[in-house]
């Protein structure tokens, strides 16, 4: 932008005899110049990273010995100090604007939230660059965080999402990719940040969209005072499952052997793939073929049917949730549950139950394969920030996205009730419990993440719908399976 278009007046001392010289800026700096004082900003000092606050109150001048000073008096050096002056508070102006200007992140209510302003608070206290975070209530925030970003939006350059928003906004070109930052060891140092320390990373197309600052995982619960040795296949699962349910054993203490989250919602499909994986099925392979009709997925299938027929999970499993499972593992209702989620560990032990002590976990169950070894897929997502692509503060943001996803970034967010996706914060003897940490370590080395292709929400309905059937007995398995494959293969097409 010309510097012209920038000065809004200049009151000139000559001819008029006037005895100041002002000049205001569009950004709402204004200059004083007197032969005796050297001119300067009403307004605090300009310093690189803090937000600069310049005042526009300020209309005396400034006095030396208690009488004003006289102006310059000679035209041409008044000409000359004025433009080079002009040049010279643009350019600083300008610079420090950019540098100072805040970093918006939406956020939505709730713990993430929390730790994310303590990390900016941490941040800001670091650097001097002020960070502000724009909370949005719980209900109707993605929606929120769709329609804004897809709308172009300006009014935030980092929003709290989850890994499978990246597919839809990316398609959008709504969100920017963070792999040029990256990749650029001007914006970042490769040795300091190390990205290797993390577990994974997020992306579509090629392009590198998100880093997890709090990842979840499934783990297999049980009673340690009842299972002696964990099992270690589904069809161990399955056997320990009927021994310890009532209906099939009479002297069970508990009343159910097996449970998980069958609830229809966000959860149900992801519970489902941690069992399917390691029976060899898929969602989308790295050529776009479907796979949830495959044969691991049907086996995967009749696998859930095997336990609603014997009856050793819950009958009505269809309406378990999250919070069901933990209340039934705590008040000894069931003896296992798998896959379930990371997250409950921590809050059974710091919970009330009498039989918290008891309540152990260990990796999910798996297939067994033709050399001894176990194979297992625990289902991974994370929680991460994105990146707007109408932000005019790109750099900026990602100043603090790197400081978030850094060591000591993550190390705040686990303080404050998160799971670092860094092996080395999950290494930490400081971190306990130890066993939950050395557990998430192991889980995330062979984790793997629900593909999100921008008709995510379409296919997880589908899944929904299928499972729901299996479940409730309400549909055979392959052809429910069958169907969900079918409608994500029209997705696909753009159907």
């Amino acid at each position: 932008m010309a510097l012209t278009s920038l000065v809004e007046m200049i009151q000139w001392p000559y001819p008029t005899g006037q005895n100041k010289c002002l000049t205001t800026f569009g950004t709402g700096l204004r200059i004083r110049m007197w032969r005796r004082s050297p001119p300067r900003s009403q307004g605090r000092g300009v310093f690189p990273g803090v937000l600069h606050q310049t005042r526009k109150d300020a209309d005396q001048p400034r006095r030396v010995g208690g009488q004003p000073p006289e102006p310059w008096d000679e035209e041409g050096k008044v000409m000359k100090g004025v433009l080079a002056l002009m040049v010279g508070v643009f350019l600083l102006v300008a610079t420090a604007g950019q540098a100072a200007e805040k970093v918006v992140v939406m956020v939505r209510t709730g713990v993430e939230a929390d730790a994310i302003r303590a990390v900016a608070q941490a941040y800001t206290k670091a650097t001097g660059r002020p960070v502000e975070t724009m909370e949005i209530g719980r209900s109707g925030y993605y929606a929120t965080l769709h329609t804004q970003l897809v709308a172009g939006t300006d009014a935030f350059d980092l929003a709290q999402a989850n890994d499978v928003d990246v597919g839809v906004l990316a398609e959008a070109k709504a969100i920017a990719p963070i792999g040029p930052f990256l990749d650029d060891p001007r914006q970042t140092d490769p040795k300091t940040f190390d990205l290797k320390d993390i577990a994974f990373v997020y992306s579509y197309k090629g392009q590198t969209y998100a880093i997890p600052f709090d990842v979840s995982t499934h783990f297999l619960y049980y009673r340690k005072d009842l299972v002696k040795t964990p099992p270690a296949t589904w069809d161990e699962y399955f056997e320990e499952a009927k021994r310890l349910t009532r209906r099939l054993n009479e002297k069970s203490p508990t009343m159910f052997g097996a449970s998980f989250t069958a609830l229809a919602g966000s959860e149900q499909p992801k519970v489902f793939y941690s069992v399917m994986w390691s029976m060899g099925g898929w969602i989308l392979d790295d050529q776009g073929r479907v796979g949830v009709d495959s044969p691991g997925a049907v086996a995967a299938g009749e696998y859930y049917a095997r336990l609603r027929d014997a009856k050793v999970i819950p009958p009505d499993i269809f309406s378990w949730g999250f919070q069901n499972v933990k209340d039934a593992l705590e008040t000894g209702v069931v003896a296992m549950a798998a896959p379930y989620w990371n997250a409950a560990y921590p809050m059974i032990k710091s919970g009330k139950s009498p039989l918290k002590d008891q309540i152990a976990l260990t990796l999910v169950p798996g297939v067994r394969r033709a050399d001894g070894t176990i194979y297992r897929t625990p289902f991974q997502q994370g929680k991460i920030l994105l990146m707007n692509n109408g932000s005019k503060r790109k750099a900026d943001a990602w100043a603090f996205y790197r400081y978030l996803t850094s060591k000591d970034g993550m190390r705040i967010m686990t303080q404050a009730g998160g799971t670092p996706s860094r092996y080395s914060l999950l290494r930490d003897p400081s971190l306990q419990p130890r066993e939950y940490f050395e557990m998430m370590e192991a889980a995330l080395k062979i984790a793997k993440g629900d593909p999100a292709p921008p008709f995510y929400l379409k296919q997880h309905e589908a899944m929904n719908e299928a499972l729901s059937k299996i479940v409730t007995g309400k549909g055979e398995v392959k052809a429910s399976l069958t169907q969900a494959a079918e409608t994500i293969r029209r997705l696909q097409q753009g159907k």
